[in-house]
């Protein structure tokens, strides 16, 4: 809406300077709040990093014990078994039923790929797999010689007791890798029989995928990364599974190359947490030996991963495990990342309605002065209003009144004169003159009483609709006055209120008055659509026209469309130009307000 002719414009330089006096001590308030309040957050939430970090590794290195002393228990349980010594010195078990124990003893476990027995020259012996949730024994075509494997040769220069456990790594078959890759661990123990001589390896290949779904579950929840690196800082879980079991698929993906600088400090101590600008790393390096190195003294459990008095190879591969758990230093979905852009919206929106409130404050200051003229100016404007209308309401008194008086009561007067000389005559044919006269009067006077209401109310308004009435009046219009009216109605269907429709059929019948007085035109353009819960009444002509400018607000004409549009809570519009004609455009909401 432009502002009103000498308002003061709403981008002038001082509503500017005001507003922004008003504006940026706002600004640097909400910015020191939104400051503060992230930093605290920001720091609470590194502790609960910290404390999270801390947490799972624990937890995933108590999932890892416990599973290799299950195995450990396992392995030791099998090797001193009655019937495999029996076996072993050349006694009465059979391999059929070596192999029917061990076929159900992996069944009952179902965590080993396989169970073997390897004699003193690496040939194995006896063999159960574990295929498609099936424990199977091996027949002999298909046992393998694993002379020259390592778990083989490190685990028979062990002596009885000993306990050979193999890094993490990917099983292989027949000089291949096995398809789909299959983590396993081995556990390998000697074995002898009754006389105390050497005769093999027992070896249980424990399926490593169980323990890194135990790992996975446990980390589920966890806002960062759970990794698990061999020795050598080689991804066994990773963040991706491209970038695992590096040192068996030929690619060079590590901790180590991926983390430089972290991985420098993971060679001064086994277990620590540490944060640097890429984020906050904890971890712990589990070894066979103990799984609890470097916590404070009250704190170690006296369970070490396999039970004390395990004699593990030293020339061995390094079997270590390292847990650890990696929160990025910039993680989107980070609480406090999420505060901080909840905080920078929030302070977006309190500034931009502080901004408005800055703006409309200076701008009140500045209309308030030009409001108080205008207040009295209209006051003014009011008062006239009020004694025009006082005025037009007088004088369409004294017009009815005399319309009343002069046609209406003359005509009244001619019938009674006519019925009196009717009832005093004694000869039938003037009897009759003067009775038929009387009724010719009494039509004369039903049609001025006719008249005259229809020039108060139009009945047509209530008999047939808004549609028929405006179409008679534009029909009366063209008779009258031989301006030809254009018009084009649409109705959707709705039923006017009759306040509605009494103002509507009054705006255009004031509308096309002035057409008719001051126009000149030789046609009117009406227009009139009901739709969309409004009603939309335009009046154009291309008559002379004239200047907005040159109306003093006193036309009692427009004033009273006005009022009459803005009492239904709809808006009144006209333009106008020397030359070009003149419109008026009204549109009046069919809401709640406008029911009666």
């Amino acid at each position: 809406m432009e502002p009103k002719r000498g308002s003061p414009g709403v981008f002038s330089w001082d509503v500017w300077l005001r507003g922004a006096i008003i504006f940026l001590p706002a600004v640097l308030l909400t910015a020191g709040i939104v400051h503060v309040v992230y930093d605290h957050d920001l720091a609470m939430e590194h502790v609960l990093h910290e404390q999270a970090g801390t947490h799972l590794v624990d937890l995933q290195c108590e999932i890892i014990r416990s599973e290799f002393k299950a195995v450990h228990s396992d392995l030791v349980y099998l090797a001193n078994q009655a019937m495999l010594i029996d076996f072993l010195s050349g006694g009465p078990t059979s391999k059929e039923r070596l192999e029917g124990d061990y076929v159900d003893f992996s069944r009952y476990r179902g965590i080993y790929d396989q169970i073997r027995y390897l004699d003193a020259t690496g040939q194995e012996r006896v063999r159960v797999n574990w295929q498609e949730s099936q424990a199977v024994s091996v027949p002999a075509g298909g046992l393998q010689s694993k002379a020259n494997r390592y778990y083989f040769l490190a685990t028979m220069r062990l002596k009885r007791g000993g306990v050979f456990i193999s890094p993490l790594d990917l099983n292989i078959e027949h000089d291949k890798i096995e398809q789909p890759l299959k983590p396993v661990i081995r556990f390998a123990t000697p074995v002898f029989d009754r006389r105390g001589n050497k005769k093999g390896i027992l070896v249980l290949n424990y399926l490593g995928a169980g323990l890194i779904h135990k790992l996975s579950q446990v980390s589920g929840t966890f806002p960062g990364q759970s990794l698990l690196l061999n020795a050598d800082g080689y991804y066994l879980r990773g963040a991706t599974s491209e970038a695992e079991w590096g040192f068996m698929l030929g690619h060079q993906r590590t901790f180590a190359a991926d983390f430089a600088e972290e991985w420098r400090r993971f060679a001064t101590i086994r277990i620590g947490q540490f944060r640097t600008e890429r984020g906050l790393f904890t971890f712990r390096t589990i070894t066979p030996e103990d799984p609890f190195l470097g916590r404070p003294a009250a704190a170690v459990p006296q369970t070490p991963l396999v039970p004390q008095g395990t004699v593990i190879d030293p020339d061995a591969a390094d079997p270590s495990l390292i847990v650890m758990s990696h929160i990025p230093a910039a993680l989107p979905t980070s609480p406090s990342a999420l505060l901080l852009r909840r905080l920078l919206l929030l302070s977006g929106v309190v500034l931009l309605l502080l901004f408005g409130l800055a703006w409309y404050l200076a701008y009140a200051g500045a209309q308030r002065r030009y409001q108080e003229r205008q207040l009295a100016d209209s006051e003014g404007r009011l008062r006239a209003l009020s004694s025009q209308l006082i005025t037009a309401q007088e004088d369409e008194r004294r017009k009815l009144s005399r319309d009343l008086h002069d046609e209406l009561g003359q005509i009244v007067t001619a019938i009674t004169l006519d019925l009196q000389r009717a009832a005093q005559t004694a000869h039938e044919d003037k009897k009759n003159e003067l009775i038929g006269r009387g009724l010719h009067e009494a039509r004369l006077l039903l049609s001025g009483i006719q008249e005259i209401s229809a020039r108060i109310r139009p009945t047509i308004l209530d008999d047939l609709g808004l549609k028929e009435a405006v179409q008679n009046l534009l029909s009366e219009f063209e008779r009258h006055t031989g301006i030809m009216p254009r018009s084009k109605l649409e109705f959707d269907g709705q039923v006017l209120p009759p306040a509605v429709a009494e103002n509507i059929y009054r705006i255009l019948q004031e509308a096309l008055t002035n057409v008719s007085k001051h126009s000149q035109a030789e046609e009117v353009a009406v227009e009139l659509c009901v739709a969309d819960r409004q009603v939309a009444l335009a009046v154009r002509d291309k008559g002379k026209g004239f200047a907005l400018e040159a109306l003093d607000g006193k036309e009692l004409g427009l004033l009273g469309m006005r009022e009459r549009a803005e009492l239904l809570g709809g808006t009144f519009a006209v333009t106008a130009a020397p030359g070009q004609g003149a419109a008026i455009d009204v549109t009046i909401p069919l809401g709640r307000g406008n029911k009666t």
